[in-house]
């Protein structure tokens, strides 16, 4: 069955729905409602905006500088890796080599024999009582103290520096073999009375040569001060832990691993700088 309505009832209700949509929009409360939402929508847009253009700007600032540290990994690398300073000499760049090595001979208390002992863990010892080994280890650390210079290595030095007549050359000695000659003067230095070695013959060095009045004390000096200035130089950051014991009244210094030069790649090199000609004899 279908209803069917008349022309009044359409008219009705047609009528009744207009007053309904006009009561309603002429309401005050709610076109302030709408207002407010209307308010809220534009708010809420504008804030979506600035949050957006923020990402937009962290992102921009974080891929700057990832591209940045990709670009300069490999040369701050590189150089964490060589640390060559300007003051090496360019020749020898190529055997500059780093590593991380533990010191040996660490000075440690003895609480059973009550006494402190220096540590042997070395693979080859170089102090201790005189004897022929020892002498012919620094003999061997120190070989080839002196090669030739060429004359573009030289030119900065002269006019100062001069000719070896000797050997008509220029000559040099590496610091770090300066400083381990240094090192070996003061170990005999030390050791005098086990060498058997008195003062006047402490003047004259054994290469037949007469020494000045005074060279001994002098050249003492001059290594201790020598050596002071090269560690002061390197300025080792390395700690040293103290470690105290009972029964011993002090604590010792003992370090971990240290970032250093290798050692092979130097001594190779200076044994190739041997071969470019002759040689000084060590005083």
């Amino acid at each position: 069955r279908v209803a069917v309505m008349s022309t009044k009832e359409i008219e009705k209700t047609q009528l009744l729905a207009h007053d309904f949509e006009r009561t309603d929009s002429e309401d005050p409360n709610h076109r302030q409602e709408g207002l407010m939402r209307t308010g809220e929508k534009r708010m809420w847009s504008i804030l979506q905006y600035c949050l957006l253009g923020l990402n937009a700007s962290v992102l921009l600032i974080s891929v700057t500088l990832n591209a940045y540290t990709w670009l300069s990994y490999p040369s701050r690398l590189e150089a964490l890796a060589q640390c060559i300073h300007n003051t090496d000499m360019a020749d020898a760049w190529p055997a500059i080599e780093y590593e991380e090595r533990t010191f040996t001979g660490a000075l440690v208390y003895d609480p059973t024999r009550k006494r402190v002992v220096r540590k042997s863990d070395s693979d080859t010892d170089y102090f201790g009582p005189p004897s022929k080994e020892l002498d012919d280890r620094w003999d061997d650390l120190l070989r080839n103290e002196f090669p030739i210079m060429t004359e573009d290595e030289a030119a900065p030095f002269i006019p100062e520096l001069v000719r070896v007549p000797k050997t008509n050359q220029f000559h040099f000695e590496p610091d770090v073999f300066h400083a381990l000659h240094c090192v070996n003067m003061v170990r005999k230095e030390v050791s005098k009375s086990l060498y058997n070695v008195s003062s006047l013959e402490a003047q004259s060095s054994n290469s037949g040569i007469d020494l000045p009045e005074g060279w001994h004390l002098a050249h003492v000096e001059h290594c201790l001060d020598r050596l002071r200035q090269s560690v002061m130089c390197h300025g080792d950051l390395t700690p040293s832990p103290m470690y105290y014991w009972d029964g011993f009244g002090i604590a010792l210094g003992r370090t971990g691993p240290h970032t250093c030069r290798k050692w092979q790649p130097i001594r190779s090199w200076m044994d190739g700088r041997a071969s470019r000609g002759p040689l000084l004899d060590p005083v």
